[in-house]
């Protein structure tokens, strides 16, 4: 049998293989979006393969209207510049050995709106005797600019299905695409309704009043969606993917009653309008994603807060960032936090219950976090330069801590820690605090000054120590610290307990790095580290290999016996 041309190999694409290699297509874009004013695409075509196959060819079909430029690293035969629908390359000798690889640019027109799809196939002959394989690779799809679409409402009460294209203008598509989404959809007055099961992915959505209601899902994809009035009730989920954005603005209540919003993406929050949830409501600040309050303006107070009846939660598993100073923002719901709670300005407050499973609270100098119900920390951290305000709890211990009036116990258990400064500085708990036997507090020394070049935590009410302490010298101050040198690093109006690690006061606790040591001091209302030794002194070493020896002569006493 003769050599098969590469013109005979790409139209049999019917045949089917015979002694051929595995293949595979890929053509890949350098964007996926493309512009109203037309423009150009650089795309990578690749086809990876066993073996040195005898013939390949490739090809692709443009849409209508685009057409080819140039290449780079083509094959020999190649599309001549200005050629329209399929795309044809082929390489008729020397043959890649591994994958082949070349890019090529193509030009697009102005005015596109949808979908613009790429359809992809390869050809190779393993031997010259071989029957030639097709293949077919994924179609790639760019986006055109989104079509915007307007609520019009012609039902009763301008309440409509979404999914009736007659209730939008212009008329004849509903956005509800499917695939990438390339719609804006804006409704400023009447009802959308989106039925349970049905889900609506949209580029952006500009919800100015009315409202979008029903048992679907409303998924967002870009990073233009905005929400300055209207409502959302009754959906199963309001999804704001990964990479897109919802900007909620205005001082208008924003109100999504029976509905929960996954963000994934951004949800940012401005202007102090109440986020208003209820009737199993929930707000999900999913991991990756960025809540970012900056309520900022007029009103005193910005609320999240459940407006309806039954109930309403906010979990955040990704970052909570409070930025605006000089403003309060206070939580009126069951808040759990496994994520980042980054309070970079004014005030955070809790009046509802707080849980912290992992993640961290960090709070910046002049910032204040406060917990109406008190906190409890069962994992992560609390760190920074702020202060806790908080009510009288009692501890998980199953003991009540002593009760300072007006304010409350700082519970921590099980892993979590507590690091005074944003690596150096003071955190101020107003209120009692209550250090469980699996908590750690972490004392950073890298100077000499209180709060600023060494860590302080102010307690104003009673301090119930557990746990463990960590001492961990910073910036190369163990080569400056000096043995008459005294850290205070607590003090509270009332000081009980040990830590684990250093069960009574004079015992010599050693750093992080192992290689210097504290005396740990315990006074009423204080915790100090004296007396640093840069490394074990021998009568150290003698009293531990002493110990360990008493040790080991017991057990071996008990074994005889």
């Amino acid at each position: 049998m003769s050599r098969l041309s590469p013109l005979i190999l790409l139209a049999s694409l019917t045949l089917l293989a015979v002694a051929a290699v595995a293949q595979n297509v890929v053509l890949a874009p350098t964007t996926t979006a493309i512009s109203s004013t037309g423009g150009t695409v650089t795309f990578t075509a690749t086809i990876t393969y066993t073996g040195t196959p005898s013939v390949l060819a490739f090809s692709t079909n443009l849409p209508t209207g685009w057409s080819y430029v140039s290449g780079n690293n083509e094959p020999p035969v190649k599309p001549a510049a200005g050629t329209t629908g399929e795309l044809r390359w082929v390489y008729t000798t020397s043959v890649p050995s591994s994958a082949a690889t070349f890019t090529f640019t193509v030009n697009y027109p102005a005015g596109l709106t949808g979908l613009q799809p790429l359809t992809t196939q390869s050809v190779t002959s393993a031997t010259v005797d071989a029957a030639p394989v097709t293949t077919a690779g994924p179609t790639v799809v760019i986006q055109a600019p989104p079509t915007a679409f307007t609520w019009v409402g012609t039902g009763a009460g301008n309440t409509g299905n979404w999914t009736d294209a007659s209730q939008w203008n212009p008329t004849g598509t509903a956005p509800n695409n499917t695939g990438l989404a390339t719609h804006t959809a804006q409704l400023s007055a009447g009802t959308a309704q989106i039925s349970t099961g049905t889900t609506i992915t949209l580029n952006d959505l500009l919800l100015l009043g009315g409202t979008v209601s029903g048992g679907g899902v409303l998924n967002l994809l870009g990073t233009g969606s905005s929400w300055t009035s209207g409502a959302l009730h009754a959906l199963n989920q309001v999804r704001i993917a990964s990479g897109a954005t919802l900007t909620a603005s205005t001082y208008a209540p924003h109100d999504f009653d029976q509905t929960t919003i996954l963000n994934q993406g951004t949800f940012s929050w401005q202007q102090g309008g109440a986020l208003r949830s209820g009737n199993g409501g929930a707000f999900i600040n999913a991991a990756g994603a960025k809540f970012i309050d900056a309520s900022s303006g007029t009103v005193q107070d910005y609320l999240i807060t459940n407006g309806f009846s039954g109930s309403f939660s906010f979990s955040n598993a990704g970052t909570y960032i409070k930025s605006t100073v000089n403003s309060t923002t206070r939580i009126e719901v069951p808040f759990t936090n496994s994520g980042n709670l980054l309070i970079d300005g004014g005030t955070l407050r809790f009046t509802s219950s707080f849980t912290q499973s992992g993640g961290n609270i960090r709070l910046a100098s002049g910032t204040t976090a406060i917990f109406d119900n008190g906190v409890s920390l069962n994992g992560g951290s609390l760190i920074g330069n702020g202060s806790i305000t908080g009510n009288v709890v009692n501890g998980s211990s199953g003991t009540t801590v002593a009760q300072a009036p007006g304010f409350a116990a700082i519970t921590i258990i099980e892993t979590a820690t507590i690091s005074p400064g944003d690596t150096l500085g003071r955190l101020t708990i107003t209120g009692n605090l209550s250090l469980l036997e699996t908590s750690k507090l972490l004392i950073d020394l890298g100077g000499t000054t209180q709060g600023v070049t060494y860590d302080f935590l102010s307690v104003s009410g009673d301090t119930q120590l557990g746990g463990n302490l960590a001492i961990n010298l910073q910036n190369g101050f163990a080569a400056s610290v000096t043995p008459g040198t005294t850290f205070t690093v607590v003090t509270a109006a009332n000081l009980t307990g040990a830590f684990a690690n250093v069960p009574i006061s004079g015992t010599r606790l050693l750093t992080k790095d192992g290689v210097s040591s504290f005396l740990v001091n315990y006074t009423a209302n204080s915790v100090t580290l004296t007396n640093f030794v840069p490394i074990p002194e021998p009568s150290t070493w003698a009293l531990l290999i002493a110990g360990l020896g008493a040790l080991a002569l017991s057990a071996w006493r008990k074994s005889r016996t």
